[in-house]
This record gives structure tokens, C-alpha cells and sequence, in this order.
């Protein structure tokens, strides 16, 4: 493999690792692709509701970006669901194109790689504006590169996943804060308010009554707390 490549990937796997959204996945992913084989563009798809969608491109000019088009109508639909990669060096010589999609574009060639290949979650596509056949030593940066991006989606997963989690500890802490001041305050004054010099004066008994009451109040709200916290599962 050449040096600068091998730079450029892992430049792009630093970068990667650092992403904590989509959009700055897509935003790297798209740019490594078409500069590490040279292509004259680059376009990210992901499957979105049985579809696939253009999230992002890198190009000579406008291809698909923001559109959606169903599984079967595009290469990077049938690399999806045959999970795995293509390449095709005339487009208009592959029944697997939908040629009228692509008669206002500048693309001639291209190549599809899946992104995970084990169950596809979207695929990385580069094209050429002169007939180009890719090469092996191309399709194979360009699936390593897919095989990171989909590890990095999965770290962006994780990541708001637990960030959600940290923004609902937080607030059911925050409530049941409030909530706990209550009691320990009546608790404390009840306590203020019996006579340990004389345990058997008349009123100590009915403090003994609303200690009582407030504990199992007290006691509720940990309870409270626990089932709350208990249906929010933190990821390892």
C-alpha cells in the first residue's frame, strides 16, 4: 500500500475516533474515500427505514445528497442487501443502475463497498468522470474505511446513548433532591422537639408518631428513586 495512503488512513482513523456525531462521521468518511482512490467524488449512503439515504457527499458536482431512493433502485441499495462490495467500470452497461439517476451526473464509473458487512447499515460510494476500472487494492481501502465508519457509528450510538442516561440521572436526581429535603427537615425537627431529659413527658409519644410517619414518607421516596433509576440501563 502506498505511504501516503496508509497516512491518510490512519489520519482519518484518528479523526474518527474522535467524532461524537453522524454528521462529523459522515463529513470525514466522505472526504477520506475520494481522496484515497483518487475519485473525482464520493457520496455516504445509510439505510434509513428501508431505504437508502444520501447523507453526505464529496464531488465535481451535485450527485444525490439529501435524496432517497428505495433498496432496489441503486448499487448501494444491492450492495446493502447482497453485503458486499461492486465495481462497475461503464455504468451504462450494468443492469443493476438505474441509468436515468444518473444521465445528469458526471459519473461514468464507480464502486460500492457496504458499510458493516455482517448486516449493512448504510455503504460508501466513489465515482469516476472517466470510464475507471477500481481496483482491488482500491475496493479493499475503500471497505477497510467502511469497516472503521461502522465502528465509529457504533461509538456515536454508545455515546448518546449514555449521555441520555447521564441527562436523565440528572434530572431524576435533581427532583428527588427536593423531594428527600422534606423529610430530613421534618425529621430534624421532630428530634429538636423531643425532650431527651424527660423521655416520659406527655408530648414525646406523639413525636414518636410522626417520626414514624415521616420515615415510611421518607422511606417511599428512596424507593421511588430506586425504581426510577433501575429502567435506565447503562451500557458497559
Amino acid at each position: 500500500m502506498d505511504i501516503q495512503k496508509l497516512k491518510l488512513l490512519v489520519n482519518t482513523i484518528q479523526k474518527l475516533s474522535l467524532a461524537r456525531d453522524i454528521d462529523t462521521v459522515t463529513s470525514v468518511v466522505r472526504k477520506a474515500a475520494r481522496e484515497l482512490t483518487g475519485a473525482d467524488g464520493a457520496t455516504f449512503v445509510l439505510k434509513d427505514e428501508g431505504k437508502c439515504y444520501y447523507a453526505d457527499e464529496d464531488a465535481i458536482a451535485p450527485l444525490w445528497k439529501g435524496q432517497r431512493f428505495p433498496m432496489s433502485a441503486c448499487v448501494s441499495g444491492w450492495t446493502m442487501i447482497n453485503k458486499k462490495s461492486v465495481a462497475i467500470k461503464d455504468i451504462y452497461k450494468d443492469d443493476r443502475i438505474p441509468v436515468e439517476a444518473y444521465r445528469s451526473t458526471f459519473v461514468k464509473s464507480l464502486a460500492m463497498v457496504p458499510i458493516r458487512t455482517m448486516e449493512p447499515i448504510g455503504a460508501i460510494g466513489n465515482y469516476w468522470a472517466d470510464q475507471h476500472e477500481p481496483t482491488e487494492e482500491e475496493i479493499e481501502l475503500l471497505q477497510t474505511l467502511a469497516d472503521i465508519t461502522s465502528i465509529s457509528i457504533e461509538n456515536v450510538y454508545v455515546f448518546n446513548e449514555l449521555k441520555e442516561q447521564n441527562k436523565k440521572l440528572y434530572e431524576i436526581a435533581f427532583m428527588q433532591s427536593h423531594q428527600v429535603r422534606v423529610p430530613v427537615a421534618q425529621i430534624q425537627g421532630l428530634f429538636n422537639l423531643f425532650d431527651f431529659e424527660n423521655p416520659k413527658h406527655p408530648h414525646n409519644p406523639e413525636i414518636f408518631k410522626k417520626l414514624k410517619v415521616t420515615i415510611d414518607s421518607f422511606d417511599g421516596i428512596i424507593k421511588e428513586i430506586t425504581q426510577l433509576t433501575s429502567k435506565i440501563k447503562i451500557s458497559p
